[in-house]
């Protein structure tokens, strides 16, 4: 066939000589089918992109190289081209080894000397597919990317997002195309977006930074942005990747939060550990002045001056007694056994301690009905409730002043009562509530008035402790907290409290009639003044008392005749040997020894006590009364157990 076609060749005109010439060396395929589909010419370049040579190719047909189309679907394809008289289109050819690869068509209808042919040239898009389908998936990558892409032009005009963008920020990327990146940073100012561009144009890498993005309804979304100055086509963009780190944050902001309670207990662990030796050295004094007192309240003839006086100073180291008692409570060394109380008595001794803090320009209310029945409660814990929430009431107030009112009554809570109780069993309660005129609590603030640590008090006024504590308190009574406020008008804390089934227990005072007895006592204290007050008062009942200022002495006088003593009474707290390390010597000596200990602070005597075999543990200071009955009650078991 190529010898032939080289005659044709030869034989034709020159003009014709020459196209067929081009025709056959041409850089892209050419081909010539009829009304059936016969490959009636290619040339080189088409014989070349399928295997074939010139021979084999003019023997098939548009069948056998074109994999889309089938000798049923050819009259369809011929019928439309002789409408259309032209076509361009992608398709398919098939090499002689059966691969096949993507190309690019146009075909024309040609009438000649009464026959109809298709001439059609193609080209290999291969390398063009590849690029695309490149380009395809870049874009595809761009897109589906777990970070937002931004790419920026000077002064921060966004030309392209990816997907990503939208959905953390809400809207569209046809929306976002049209904004600015100050529309939805609101980290920063026109002057940043200059620095951050040239900040990128002098770095030549990558620049990280945090700030925070606005989303379309408003929300605030901490982003990390790591961005990059690169020039496309001879225009600087900035392209921004976006990562979102809002639970990056809420852990930092957790983790600070658990370092900041880790500090604040420190701190309370180390003041609650000063607390305890200021308590004990404190209750030493206490035991002194109380016990001098009550001393002199029993010489003292009844009705005189002298002993209205002692009365007055006795009553005084009460309240004393009960501050450090609150002290020991905050330092957990304090104990919370619960009973009947007036809960109108401890208002009222709060209030009157409260009146001297409270400023002139607060005027104080109480609303306390005589027929209030008693609660179930401990007494400390009580008073605690009293001062932290008219301390809290007082601030509230200040600095203009305004009307504190604490009022107390009684309530039922029904069954129906439960949605609006939660978390407290129906029953009787006292209500006692503490209103103020002050400045009053935001709605937001007022979801965290009762966490741990939470406070919108200055740095050094507060800890945070106060009303979670309250909380914890009424929790641990089986009661609750509620709170009412409105900002610029004021607030309602209104604690419940279980009602008591039994009759109130009130403070009793020295009288005479005490249980006495002729037992020998050693009593074991390093305070003189303790020493002298307790032998005096126990050799008043009748007792026998030894006394030693050393633990060291009193185990050398114990030892010599251990059968001698009836009763040992000590201080927990001694130097060079602790109290209970001194009975633990004793009891070795003789194991039935009856024991009473006492202590300014319950940190260690009350986990030694029981196994020490210790009768009676009292807390100091200690009141006669208690001491009288405490000892009887001691001395008498022994007897009968004996």
């Amino acid at each position: 066939m190529a010898d032939s076609r080289d005659d044709d060749h030869n034989r034709g005109l020159p003009e014709d000589r020459l196209a067929q010439f081009f025709l056959d060396n041409a850089a892209i395929c050419f081909f010539s089918l009829n009304e059936d589909g016969k490959i009636l010419y290619g040339n080189r370049m088409a014989c070349q992109s399928l295997g074939y040579t010139l021979e084999e190719l003019a023997s098939l047909s548009v069948f056998d190289i074109d994999p889309c189309v089938s000798r049923k679907a050819w009259p369809a394809v011929w019928a439309r081209l002789c409408i259309e008289k032209s076509a361009s289109f992608e398709g398919q050819h098939r090499r002689k080894d059966g691969s096949t690869f993507p190309i690019e068509v146009v075909v024309t209808l040609i009438d000649f000397e009464g026959q109809r042919y298709s001439m059609a040239l193609t080209k290999d898009i291969t390398k063009r597919k590849r690029l695309h389908e490149s380009l395809h998936f870049t874009q595809f990558v761009f897109d589906k990317a777990p970070l937002g892409i931004f790419l920026l032009k000077d002064g921060g005009v966004i030309t392209n997002t990816n997907e990503h963008c939208s959905k953390y920020l809400g809207y569209s990327k046809e929306e976002l195309c049209s904004m600015n990146v100050l529309d939805i940073d609101c980290g920063i100012a026109p002057r940043d977006i200059e620095d951050i561009w040239r900040r990128q144009q002098r770095l030549g890498d990558i620049d990280t930074f945090e700030t925070v993005h606005r989303s379309k309804d408003g929300s605030q979304i901490p982003v990390e942005i790591n961005g990059i100055m690169l020039e496309f086509q001879g225009i600087p963009y900035s392209v921004s990747f976006v990562k979102d780190i809002s639970e990056r944050k809420a852990a930092e902001a957790q983790r600070r939060h658990i370092e900041a309670q880790m500090q604040e207990t420190q701190k309370l662990e180390s003041l609650g550990t000063l607390a305890g030796g200021i308590a004990h050295d404190f209750n030493n004094i206490l035991s002194a002045i109380l016990g001098y007192a009550e001393l002199a309240k029993i010489v003292a003839p009844a009705g005189s001056d002298t002993h209205k006086y002692v009365t007055e100073i006795a009553s005084a180291g009460q309240r004393a007694k009960e501050l450090v008692q609150q002290i020991l409570l905050f330092s957990r060394q304090g104990r919370t056994e619960k009973g009947p109380i007036d809960l109108r008595r401890v208002v009222n001794e709060a209030l009157k301690m409260m009146k001297a803090t409270l400023p002139a320009n607060i005027e104080l209310i109480v609303i306390s009905p005589s027929d209030l029945p008693p609660v179930f409660a401990n007494e400390i814990h009580l008073h605690q409730i009293v001062v932290n929430l008219c301390t809290n009431a007082s601030h509230a107030m200040k600095p203009e002043g305004g009307r504190l009112t604490v009022s107390m009554s009684g309530t039922v809570i029904e069954e129906h009562d439960a949605p609006s109780f939660p978390g407290i069993q129906p029953g009787e309660y006292l209500r006692l509530a503490v209103t103020d005129t002050g400045c009053g609590i935001n709605p937001e603030t007022l979801t965290r008035v009762f966490d741990p640590y939470f406070t919108t008090k200055p740095i050094g006024e507060g800890t945070g402790l106060g009303l979670s504590t309250i909380h914890g308190i009424a929790k641990d009574h089986g009661g609750m907290v509620k709170v009412y406020s409105e900002v610029g008008i004021g607030s309602t804390f209104q604690v419940f409290l279980p009602v008591a089934t039994s009759e109130a227990i009130f403070p009793v005072e020295l009288a005479s009639g005490l249980p006495g007895g002729s037992e020998c006592i050693l009593l074991v204290d390093d305070e003189k003044a303790l020493l002298d007050i307790g032998r005096d008062f126990l050799e008043r009942l009748g007792y026998r008392v030894e006394t030693r200022a050393s633990s060291i002495d009193a185990i050398k006088a114990f030892a010599i005749n251990p059968g001698k003593y009836d009763l040992v009474i000590s201080d927990m707290n001694l130097p060079k040997m602790t109290g209970d390390e001194m009975i633990r010597q004793m009891k070795a000596i003789r194991p039935d020894l009856p024991v009473i200990l006492c202590s300014g602070f319950s940190e260690r005597i009350h986990v030694h006590a029981e196994s020490l075999g210790v009768k009676k543990v009292l807390m100091k200071p200690v009141i006669f009364r208690d001491l009288a009955q405490s000892v009887r009650e001691v001395l008498d078991n022994c007897t009968l157990a004996h």
